[in-house]
């Protein structure tokens, strides 16, 4: 095996490490250029699997989350992006996000990560 064979496996060794991490507030918070969130998609996993969502009220999400990118169609609704793909225009191309469903009293009723391609 040559040489730059060797550093190319042990570079996509580490980054295939790193590709999930544990959720972390303040990291999920980061920003980079245009409100993108380069942390979110390595820590969906750990957030969904491993935190107990469901049932905790709208000001713990907040709190845990952060203010949402959005709401749906009603004040129960709100989504946070995990990764928004702008293609070459203003409009995006792909997104997945993190939807929370609350009842009327302001609890989790229910939430999901979904994708849309254009």
């Amino acid at each position: 095996m040559t040489r730059q064979f060797i550093y190319l496996l042990i570079t996509v060794l580490l980054a295939s490490c790193q590709a999930k991490q544990k959720f972390d507030k303040m990291r999920w918070a980061e920003v980079a250029d245009l409100m993108t969130f380069p942390n979110r998609e390595s820590m969906i996993d750990d957030l969904t699997n491993n935190f107990q969502l469901k049932g905790k009220n709208y000001n713990e999400i907040i709190e845990l989350l952060g203010q949402p990118q959005g709401k749906g169609e009603n004040d129960l609704q709100i989504f946070y992006d995990i990764d928004v793909d702008y293609g070459s225009d203003i409009d995006p191309i792909y997104t997945k996000t993190l939807n929370f469903q609350f009842d009327k009293d302001s609890i989790v009723k229910t939430f999901e990560v979904k994708e849309w391609k254009k």
